[in-house]
């Protein structure tokens, strides 16, 4: 007996110590070699390509090995791979990593990345690959989304993307330091997102979403989303000056304040500013004389190891002239060219105002919290003629729309790991409040000059959000996303002209949303989504009309694959659906609507990356959407400008020697303006060139719009007009033309 108790008690005693030995840990963080900040979701494997973990949103990671030495491979898209041999446990290892140009043979398609999961990778290659020189620059990278220009530079572009002619934003949301851009209820229309105030240097990060399946994103977030981070701090100071054809002069500088660590906490903090000045006349025989001031500010500190705080401030001022849509019938018979002007007195000037602030919080190595406060002003003027003497056959149909708006909110998330003991889940928690006061009004002018005033509304609309949302991996190779979002809206309306009159409405929509992701091999990913979403009414109709919803449902289902073959080819295949219980047109000349009734869309997208030499990438994107108006006749129930087949492409050439250039081509395809689909507008294939040699000191670029100065029509709609001359009004295209064959040269220099 006394024999038995001595071997039990020495198996168990090897036993523990077989255990212990299995679980020596290895502690460490990873770092950006220029920054020397934390790199998140870096994979930290061994040579047989197991996964032992990722690091965290700061860098720090913890992993078990069994026995030493081993050799860790750390592995992230966009940085050099780097492989290091450990002969024992260390408790603090330091690994740093150096960024790369982007290789496709980097690339891991697997559901174990949360950070990318839902968020269209292949977009990102082309972020990183492409050129970018303006706030628009960032949305082209999305593939299928098209943006046109249609009122001399200083309005927000008309976006388009999955069959949806979202106007200015009523379906494809913005944010940018989760600051949401789109307006609410706006003096132009509904879900106005004005990216012009952005400095396309200060972004660090760029994330586009398809579809309303993100359950962070609420109201306009249907057809798609796309989320911007501004850099924590710079690494160097620039100087640069742009010049171009039809008098184009930009110039930017962007200035380190401080960087340095805080003499009381010994913490890191850092700020910098960004000053952008544009001037542009244009391609127009009137000038458009645009000219925009965009300044941005940003001070971050770590206030001790485990809270950081950021914040900053943005402004915002543009002025411009317009010479708007011209009548096709007016061109055809040679009274006007294609660059002229009906009544070149459009036009408008805007100032923005945004001041935020986000304090992020590592509570446990399992528990994060973020709290934000921002403040959003808004100043906006708009001078339009779309009709020209229709009204007025005297005085002209310019009208003057204004808005001026306060935005106050606040959003808060919280995310912990294995929440329910469950390895390998995280559950967030978020919740936010926007309120926006507006007033907003209409005119109609003469010229500049006011002749009348039509109305005036106070507004103020306030948004509850709280979403749940769990990742959970159930499978080595299957993760699930799910959750849930509820949005309650309440609207306040005052008319103050021309009668005074006030009414208010409440309003609730329940959003559910899952995403499946399945890794039918380390190469192919499969996937299929299923949600809900919304965008909300204008305030007017929503106080006004009773008999349609202030926030209609939009439901969507997409199901695709992400794929690599070999080292040097990735893609993405998918197909969608989308389904709308309203599809309104907001008339914002009278801020009112017309509801279409119940829209169907149906789609299907592929996304191609090839690299066949290690400083060569060829890419295309083919797109395909088809509408329909379900509640309207089959012979009239087309969804008017909504594209249908889109595509995008070109070649990207980046040498060691500094040398970088990119061809790339844009075709938006016929669509039909009309219900009856009698009248189409046409397609159009453009073709872009953008070189640049950089080096530590400078870079030199030159960028050529419409390189075969192909004639275009950028913006184009269908609508009745009356010229002087006309005895009544007559149906007609409108459009504004796109731009011809137009250079620009750059110079920046680094110090």
């Amino acid at each position: 007996m006394y024999k038995k108790t001595i071997l039990c008690s020495l198996w168990i005693m090897c036993f523990s110590l077989s255990i212990f030995a299995q679980n020596k840990t290895i502690n460490g963080k990873v770092t950006d070699l220029e920054t020397q900040f934390g790199i998140a979701q870096v994979r930290i494997q061994t040579t047989n390509k197991t996964l032992l973990g990722t690091t965290n949103d700061v860098g720090e990671f913890s992993i078990a090995s069994e026995s030493f030495p081993i050799k860790l491979t750390f592995l992230l898209h966009g940085y050099l791979q780097k492989t290091i041999i450990l002969k024992k446990e260390v408790t603090n290892l330091n690994v740093i990593l150096e960024k790369e140009t982007t290789q496709l043979s980097e690339i891991i398609i697997s559901s174990t990345n949360e950070k990318i999961l839902g968020i269209q990778k292949v977009s990102k290659i082309s972020l990183q690959l492409r050129p970018i020189s303006s706030a628009q620059d960032f949305l082209k990278t999305v593939p299928g989304l098209f943006i046109a220009q249609h009122a001399g530079g200083g309005k927000a572009e008309q976006i388009f993307l999955r069959g949806f002619d979202n106007d200015h934003g009523t379906d494809f949301a913005v944010l940018v330091d989760d600051i949401g851009i789109n307006l609410s209820s706006h003096g132009h229309g509904q879900g106005y997102a004005d990216l012009h105030f952005l400095i396309p240097e200060t972004i660090q990060t760029a994330d586009y979403y398809k579809g309303p399946h993100e359950v962070s994103l609420g109201n306009f977030a249907v057809s798609g989303a796309a989320k911007f981070t501004s850099k924590d701090k710079l690494y160097r100071n620039l100087v640069k000056f742009e010049y171009g054809q039809y008098d184009f002069v930009r110039a930017l500088a962007m200035l380190s304040l401080l960087d340095e660590k805080s003499f009381l906490t010994k913490n890191d903090k850092s700020a910098y500013i960004a000053i952008e000045g544009t001037y542009n006349n244009s391609f127009f025989e009137s000038s458009q004389n645009l000219r925009r001031l965009n300044t941005f500010t940003k001070y971050t500190i770590s206030l001790s190891d485990k809270h950081e705080l950021k914040t900053s401030i943005s402004t915002f001022h543009s002025d411009w002239n317009a010479s708007g849509q011209i009548p096709l019938r007016a061109v055809n018979n040679g009274s006007l060219t294609k660059y002229g002007a009906i009544d070149d007195k459009e036009g408008g000037d805007t100032k923005r105002i945004h001041i935020n602030a986000q304090l992020n919080s590592e509570l446990s190595d399992k528990i994060h919290l973020t709290n934000q406060l921002y403040y959003v002003s808004n100043k906006y003027n708009l001078f339009s003629n779309f009709s020209f003497f229709q009204n007025d056959p005297i005085n002209g149909d310019m009208i003057h729309q204004q808005e001026d708006r306060n935005i106050y909110a606040y959003k808060g998330n919280v995310s912990i790991k294995k929440i329910f003991q469950i390895s390998n889940s995280t559950t967030t928690f978020g919740w936010s409040v926007e309120h926006n006061d507006n007033n907003i009004g209409l005119n109609n002018n003469i010229g500049r000059t006011l002749r009348e005033v039509v109305n005036r509304f106070k507004i103020k609309e306030t948004n509850y959000g709280l979403f749940l949302k769990e990742r959970i991996q159930i499978a080595p190779n299957l993760t699930v996303l799910a959750g849930i979002r509820g949005d309650f809206f309440n609207f306040n309306l005052k008319e103050i002209l021309p009668t005074v009159q006030h009414g208010s409405t409440s309003a609730f929509r329940l959003s559910p949303k899952v995403s499946i992701f399945y890794d039918a091999t380390k190469n192919i990913q499969l996937y299929a989504k299923a949600s809900s979403g919304f965008h909300s009414n204008y305030a007017n109709a929503a106080v006004t009309n009773k008999d349609v919803s202030p926030l209609p449902k939009a439901i969507g289902y997409d199901i695709g694959t992400e794929f690599k073959i070999g080292e040097k080819f990735v893609g993405n295949l998918a197909a969608f659906y989308l389904q709308s219980d309203s599809e309104f047109v907001f008339v914002s000349d009278g801020f009112e609507f017309e509801n279409k009734g119940r829209s169907r869309r149906l789609g299907s997208e592929a996304s191609f990356r090839y690299q066949p030499l290690p400083y060569f990438w060829l890419d295309t994107d083919l797109n395909y959407s088809f509408g329909t108006l379900l509640d309207a006749p089959k012979a009239e129930n087309k969804i008017p400008s909504a594209p249908r087949f889109t595509s995008t492409g070109g070649a990207t050439l980046r040498l060691k020697n500094g040398i970088k250039a990119s061809l790339r081509y844009r075709y938006l395809g016929e669509r039909p303006l009309i219900e009856d689909e009698s009248v189409i507008a046409q397609d159009y294939f453009i073709t872009d060139f953008v070189v640049n040699y950089t080096t530590s000191k400078y870079q030199i670029g030159l960028s050529v719009e419409n390189l075969f100065d192909h004639e275009w029509r950028e913006a184009v709609f269908y609508d009745s007009s009356q010229l002087q001359g006309e005895v009544k009004p007559v149906n007609d295209i409108h459009f504004t033309p796109g731009t011809p064959f137009s250079t620009k040269l750059s110079l920046t220099y680094f110090f």
